[in-house]
């Protein structure tokens, strides 16, 4: 059963929620921001040290490259599960999604900002996606990109074609976790890294990736995707009405829209959800199904059969 919650109200009540830490602090190249991002990040880390060690919880696994990068087995995480704050994984290297249906391996570069960092949004997105079926062969295109993971992972899992997009800066590192997950050519990296990095078993990748730019605004250039994604896109960062009408401009007559994010009342949702309505016949907010993360707060806004008399 999916359950269909109101757009205008999350269930969580309250009214406008202010500007989220994550958000603000993820201005691209700033060092004030990015060394204030390093000081919540750590006292996050302290406090669930603390907490586990008072209550004997397992604690995260991670391993250590010999260049000394981590690598955090993302499966011990959800083993347990106790915290969902935004910046809790900020300080790996990499990040290991593998499952017994799927290797994944995606790269972190902190210093790109909020697109240089994985979400559990993301995850959440590809693992609904390929659980309820929504996508199993199509061409898939995903917005807004950032690290690649969500597009990725649904690659790994799904027979689908998917293109993941972001801006020019995003590029390298999108193309650096293709190339992690889908080359035999791997970057060059030592063999006992390599262990480290790829020795669990898993199936090979049932799709296929690519990364292209796409700034939200400018001219399409003409195709057409029967499916299109984006997790955690409406942010402050971003302009949601842009946004809306770049996924609308991607769309053919049964296309298929579908957005993760994170629960809120602020204006960019306001701003998106509404535009979103003008451009599509149905749009309506769900609870995630089939993710083995149980973000509380995470969300996805799915659209059909869009109107194409409604760009204005």
């Amino acid at each position: 059963m999916v359950c269909i919650l109101p757009l205008d109200n999350d269930g969580i009540g309250g009214n406008e929620e202010p500007l989220g830490l994550a958000d603000a602090l993820m201005a691209r190249g700033s060092y004030t921001n990015l060394r204030k991002l390093r000081e919540i990040a750590l006292a996050d880390e302290q406090e669930r040290a603390a907490a586990a060690a008072e209550d004997e919880i397992v604690v995260d696994k991670v391993d250590v490259l010999s260049t000394g990068q981590k690598v955090l087995r993302y499966d011990s995480y959800l083993l347990q599960q106790r915290y969902y704050d935004d910046l809790k994984h900020v300080d790996f290297d990499f990040i290991d999604y593998s499952s017994t249906s799927a290797g994944c391996i995606i790269q972190q570069e902190k210093s790109l900002g909020k697109g240089g960092l994985c979400w559990d949004a993301a995850f959440i997105l590809a693992e609904h996606l390929a659980s309820t079926q929504c996508v199993s062969t199509e061409s898939v295109i995903e917005l807004g990109a950032g690290t690649g993971l969500c597009g990725i992972f649904l690659a790994k899992l799904t027979k689908c074609q998917v293109e993941i997009t972001d801006l020019p800066l995003l590029m390298p590192l999108m193309q650096r976790n293709i190339a992690l997950n889908f080359s035999d050519i791997m970057p060059s990296i030592s063999e006992s890294d390599r262990k480290i990095l790829h020795g669990r078993d898993s199936p090979k990748a049932l799709g296929l990736c690519e990364a292209r730019v796409l700034d939200w605004g400018d001219r399409n250039d003409g195709r057409k995707y029967p499916v299109i994604i984006g997790a955690d896109v409406v942010a402050s960062l971003y302009d949601p009405i842009k946004l809306a009408e770049t996924l609308h401009s991607l769309c053919q007559e049964d296309s298929k829209v579908y957005i993760s994010y994170k629960s809120r009342l602020d204006g960019p949702h306001e701003l998106f959800e509404g535009r979103m309505r003008e451009l599509f016949e149905t749009v309506e907010s769900i609870l995630p199904q089939g993710s083995r993360n149980k973000n509380p707060s995470v969300r996805i806004l799915q659209a059909f059969k869009p109107k194409f008399n409604s760009l204005r």
